[in-house]
């Protein structure tokens, strides 16, 4: 692979003329250029850019003659299927805005989602592992498969299936016929009258993206064309993707990560995105050997397992240089190894939220190491269309004090906030978080807390809803998790704030050890003592295996369920001193 410079002054020429457009028009454009380019490799077969578009110009067709409206909301119920990547751009083309939503939720999660987003339509797999869509949804809206109107759904019109094994539902539409109805002529004349009327504008919602919900309800973020268009123009700049780039997304792609830094960001260099339904670590390994792949998006869980997958069992995988692992913090030792033993060149890591259009933050795949352990990264370029009152970016950060919200100059701690055309106007149906979230200036609070250098590069120190009080202290759980993973037998830790009712509240801290490590509560006590204040230490500590911990999809540690545990667990949890 070309150097890092090479590949940016490559990108930076090819796209010196570009403008924020919308995502399908923009894809539209780029099929055209790499109409024979491999867009979509699956497990069982792979689609050229031409056919990607084919595809999608039908469905979109095909949903028009269904009865579908302009900016109607379409949920989408997809694991990583090439199929969610046709209906994105199919409804997009249809002029829809989609609710992309977790696969893995169960009946009542979906239900409030399909009602708080206001969905008319559904496109939804039938089957995946365990789960039966077909089944959860006839529970929800048993009148939408007999042609009659919802009492749960008010808006919801008609359900789209997309069976892999050709099963057919009574009451709701098939995918694949829906998209054959349409003839070659009739996709064509679709897309003259398209042309002709469009009024698509770069600013418009295409995308209704619910937050994880690692500390609340989820919450439908309002998602552009433009926070997409200038997410994806900024990771490929700050990544320098390379024509035809092969990318493996092995994580889900109604996140924002896995669909703007992957899916889209892929198109602007003709590239392939490689597909892997469910993530098995050995068959990820035979994937990027089989397929060359030269780059991966992953959570530090993945890293972690493919790290000792590959250490277990030998592969080729010398095509793989770059790696972006960013969601929670990786080890030093774990960045080494990656680097050392795996031959990945170009690591990086970054910050983003699904409110500012996926990982903003980036550090530099030429960075040294220690960045990855210190930072979360700086502002990705903005390119040619960055703001001149940006300093030529797309977003601005800034560090306010979490009581009196007053500005606090670099190298203090406070809450980051952030401005521009990457950070969302609000979420759906949703003005009194809209309000709590965004002010008037544009400014939008992250919650997060953290330290800006002088040379831009951003560091985490903790979570402001995270942040728990013994008696009349503030207690980062951060600080806690840093010092007890420096302990050599240590790969992970996670702290909690749970009741107390004597101090209000008091730490409880769950630890995994490195493979084939035993260590003892007693041990760890005695470690943290020496570099924690009393009132710091954990009262509980508790050791448990990486299966064990509860995780969104994403791979994000859901610590309000670590919290649930020990309020229905209490009893018997016992107290380290």
């Amino acid at each position: 692979m070309e150097s890092i410079e090479i590949r940016r002054k490559r990108f930076e020429r090819i796209s010196k003329d570009w403008n924020p457009e919308p995502v399908h028009e923009f894809f539209l454009k780029q099929a055209e250029k790499h109409s024979e380019n491999v867009y979509i490799i699956g497990e069982e077969q792979s689609w050229t850019y031409s056919e990607t578009r084919n595809l999608s110009i039908k469905l979109a067709a095909s949903l028009l003659e269904l009865g579908v409206k302009k900016e109607d909301h379409i949920t989408l119920i997809f694991p990583n299927y090439p199929e969610f990547i046709f209906s994105k751009l199919g409804s997009a083309l249809a002029g829809c805005v989609t609710v992309p939503l977790n696969y893995r939720l169960k009946k009542e999660e979906l239900s409030y989602l399909i009602s708080q987003s206001d969905s008319s339509y559904i496109i939804t797999l039938d089957r995946w592992n365990h789960f039966d869509y077909i089944s959860i949804l006839k529970e929800l809206c048993p009148e939408v498969f007999e042609g009659k109107k919802s009492s749960r759904f008010p808006n919801l019109k008609k359900i789209i299936v997309f069976s892999p094994e050709g099963k057919k539902y009574k009451g709701t539409a098939d995918f694949y016929e829906l998209i054959h109805s349409i003839t070659d002529d009739q996709a064509n004349e679709f897309l003259i009258r398209y042309q002709k009327n469009r009024n698509d504008h770069v600013s418009d919602v295409t995308d209704i993206m619910y937050t994880s919900g690692t500390t609340s309800l989820p919450k439908g973020v309002l998602v552009t064309h433009d926070m997409i268009w200038r997410s994806a123009l900024g990771t490929s700049i700050s990544r320098g993707y390379q024509e035809s780039r092969r990318i493996f997304v092995p994580i889900p792609f109604y996140h924002c990560f896995g669909y703007i830094v992957g899916i889209a960001a892929v198109s602007m260099v003709g590239g392939s995105v490689i597909i892997q339904r469910d993530f098995e670590e050995f068959e990820a390994l035979s994937i990027i050997e089989k397929h060359r792949v030269e780059d991966i998006l992953c959570v530090p869980t993945i890293a972690l397992r493919l790290l000792n997958a590959y250490r277990a069992k030998e592969f080729d995988i010398s095509s793989l240089k770059s790696m972006y692992c960013a969601g929670s913090e990786v080890p030093a030792h774990i960045w080494k190894s990656l680097k050392e033993e795996m031959g990945i060149d170009e690591l990086n890591t970054g910050y983003g939220m699904t409110e500012i259009a996926a990982g903003v933050l980036q550090t530099d795949p030429t960075d040294e190491l220690r960045y990855l352990n210190q930072y979360v990264g700086r502002p990705i370029p903005g390119g040619h269309v960055g703001l001149k009152e940006l300093n030529g970016k797309n977003i601005e950060f800034g560090v306010i004090d979490i009581d009196t919200s007053e500005t606090l100059p670099m190298g203090k701690e406070g809450e980051l906030i952030c401005r521009g055309p990457m950070v969302t106007k609000g979420y759906y149906n949703k003005p009194e978080e809209t309000a709590i979230t965004i002010d008037n200036a544009g400014w939008l609070r992250t919650g997060d807390l953290g330290v800006i250098d002088e040379n831009g590069y951003i560091s985490l120190t903790g979570r402001i809803k995270e942040i728990y009080r013994i008696g009349a202290e503030n207690v980062a759980p951060k600080e806690i998790e840093d010092i007890i993973t420096s302990h050599p037998k240590v790969n992970q830790a996670y702290v909690v704030g749970v009741p107390c009712p004597i101090m209000g509240e008091v730490g409880m801290a769950w630890v995994i050890l490195e493979q084939g490590a035993t260590a003892t509560v007693e041990e760890m006590l005695v470690y943290v003592s020496d570099k924690l204040a009393r009132f710091k230490i954990p009262k509980y500590i508790r050791f448990v295996t990486q299966e064990e911990l509860p995780v969104t999809a994403t791979g994000k540690i859901q610590k309000f369920r670590l919290r649930e545990w020990y309020l229905n667990e209490k009893e018997t949890v016992k107290s380290v001193f």
